[in-house]
């Protein structure tokens, strides 16, 4: 498997004997794997066809670039109207406006118009009148959910979501449901270039290994997790470039080289990934001590190299790190 793929590649069980079965998808601009312990060659494939065809059919819902989706119908909102939306859309939004409160701001699916005036600046720099407008458009605030009717309104036209930032996990953990429902109890899922989510373990071992890449060197690591029934995302300057962008001020997250995110659901450690790209250490401690279960690690650069700081001693734990890595 590349590293270009995730934030951390997947390793092999302890016993060579295991029947690891691996199968792959193209979805939402990202390949899909999944590795399953399975005896029967055939159950495995009709399994994993069944998680792909769910995930193709949450893309449908999900993508901005699809006219037909809900996403892309709440884009298109003007001030008074409103829109009846599928589970998924609603679920990503009810997690994304939780997180954007728990986060004070640094997590908002709102960005859409902030990337769309960057996209338009010439060398990266937008027009501070047009930056201050797209401003204007973004904020959790703008958005009418109503989750007992399903149904979402804008408070201002031109008011832009993207779910990019928690609709791979989100899927991870729809695609875990049916494996669950399928009786495999030992998987782990691998969503393109952000997240990995691990059912049970492989025998032999006390989780599904994982190498965690630097965010600095694409062929480099720079050690390794377990991961047990939770999920793992990245987030860092080699998946996305400077394209993490800051909902509070429209400016591209600078201070941190990565951030990493263990939590018990995809859809969480997505979005938690991306926020703690722009948390200070101090609000990143605040928030793993406040919600269990969800543990982090960030890479800072500095003038004499590079520091890595962890939080959350209640959730799945950063193992091992590679000291002889630079």
């Amino acid at each position: 498997m590349s590293d270009r793929e995730i934030g951390a590649r997947i390793g092999s069980p302890a016993d060579p004997g295991v029947p690891l079965r691996r199968f792959s998808h193209r979805a939402m601009g990202s390949i899909f794997e999944i590795f399953m312990i399975e005896e029967n060659p055939a159950y495995a494939y009709d399994a994993a066809r069944a998680c792909f065809e769910e995930l193709d059919r949450l893309e449908e819902e999900l993508s901005r670039f699809l006219p037909s989706s809900d996403v892309s119908r709440i884009n298109s909102l003007a001030p008074g109207q409103r829109i009846r939306v599928g589970l998924a859309a609603m679920e990503c939004l009810k997690l994304a406006a939780q997180v954007n409160a728990d986060t004070n701001g640094a997590f908002d699916v709102t960005v859409g118009a902030i990337l769309k005036c960057l996209r338009a600046a010439h060398d990266g720099k937008p027009d501070e009148g047009d930056l201050a407008r797209a401003l204007a458009l973004t904020g959790m605030s703008l958005l009418e959910i109503d989750a007992s009717g399903h149904s979402v309104g804008v408070r201002k036209s031109g008011v832009l979501i993207d779910l990019g930032a928690v609709g791979k996990g989100y899927a991870l953990d729809r695609m875990a449901e049916l494996l669950r429902d399928w009786s495999i109890p030992n998987a782990v899922l691998h969503g393109g270039q952000s997240s990995a989510l691990a059912i049970g373990n492989p025998p032999g071992r006390k989780g599904w290994p994982l190498t965690l890449r630097d965010p600095q060197n694409d062929s480099g690591s720079l050690g390794h997790i377990s991961l047990s029934d939770a999920s793992l995302s990245g987030s860092g300057i080699l998946l996305q470039g400077h394209h993490i962008v800051d909902p509070r001020t429209g400016r591209p997250a600078t201070e941190k080289l990565g951030a990493w995110c263990a939590a018990p659901s995809g859809a969480l450690s997505d979005c938690l990934s991306t926020a703690f790209m722009l948390m200070s250490p101090l609000e990143i401690e605040r928030y793993s001590r406040q919600h269990p279960g969800v543990s982090a690690m960030i890479m800072l650069s500095e003038n004499d190299g590079r520091t890595i700081m962890r939080f959350g001693a209640s959730g799945p734990a950063f193992l091992e790190e590679d000291r002889s890595k630079p």
